[in-house]
């Protein structure tokens, strides 16, 4: 599904992260995207929040491929490498719906565990001015600063960063019917 034989180049500003254009044989998972694309989410909204969401999606038979794919051995051992973190040992699943409205507020990712965070974007056609960009965020002593970096989720690209006290990111609001 994947190929491993090219590097991750990791930007380190505001803080190391990687963006992979076509990430994925999309063809190889054409049935599990289709599978995705036919389940319910679930809306949740909190002071940090708006979207729809799955649940974890980790043990689900029909999304076996993908998942192989970003566990796969030599794939996590080349991403804990780029990263300079220790080895990788579990690769959380789960999918998220932005639509008109939808955001997630500035936060860093830190979870007990989580070395490494991912996003792997798959919606087609979504525009600049439509919204929902991965935004990154400067820090100062730990704290998010201003918005420095904007990332247009693109089909079949994924966004990977180390988790730190410094990876302050949000999803802006989806402003666009999409």
């Amino acid at each position: 599904m994947r190929s491993f034989d090219s590097d991750i180049d990791v930007i380190d500003h505001p803080f190391p992260h990687a963006i992979l254009h076509n990430f994925l044989n999309v063809d190889a998972i054409a049935d599990e995207l289709e599978w995705l694309t036919g389940q319910e989410f679930e809306p949740g909204e909190a002071d940090l929040f708006s979207y729809s969401s799955t649940c974890e999606l980790d043990a689900v038979e029909q999304l076996v491929g993908l998942h192989t794919a970003l566990g796969d051995p030599t794939w996590c051992s080349q991403v804990a490498a780029a990263f300079s973190t220790p080895p990788l040992s579990r690769i959380d699943m789960a999918a998220y719906v932005y639509a008109q409205g939808d955001f997630l507020l500035p936060h860093d990712d830190r979870v007990a565990g989580r070395r490494v965070a991912y996003s792997l974007h798959l919606t087609r056609g979504l525009r600049e001015e439509d919204g929902g960009a991965l935004e990154l965020f400067s820090s100062r002593e730990n704290i998010a600063g201003s918005v420095v970096k904007r990332i247009v989720p693109e089909f079949n690209s994924l966004v990977l960063f180390r988790v730190s006290p410094q990876s302050w990111h949000q999803v802006a609001e989806v402003i666009g019917d999409v």
